[in-house]
């Protein structure tokens, strides 16, 4: 009985590792998470914006990006945004099984 919870258990580890590793997400999918999580756009460019209450928008500039694509079941993305007045946006986020989780937000005026 023990031998047979074990195969399973190795089989089971065996197919989380196969679609972990085929379900990372890419740097589009970042930007689309990115736009939806914390209402910021970015294009092609270094430019982005970002969405401030009511219907007001502020322009942000790329000064800093991370990306570390060479983990085997995950990758991992930071990126640094400030405005116009020196404001900064500190972004770094974990993506697995195909979606990006928040690790850092740090907003400071």
């Amino acid at each position: 009985m023990k031998k047979g919870l074990t195969r399973i258990g190795i089989v089971f580890l065996i197919i989380l590792f196969v679609y972990m590793n085929a379900h990372r997400p890419n740097e589009e999918q970042f930007y689309t998470w990115l736009l939806n999580e914390y209402d910021i756009e970015c294009h092609e460019s270094i430019t982005c914006t970002k969405r401030l209450e009511g219907d007001s928008y502020t322009t942000l500039i790329e000064t800093g990006s991370n990306i570390k694509k060479g983990y085997l079941l995950f990758n991992t993305i930071g990126k640094i945004y400030e405005d116009e007045t020196g404001s900064r946006t500190t972004v770094k986020a974990m993506g697995m099984f195909g979606k990006y989780f928040t690790i850092i937000i740090d907003e400071q005026g």
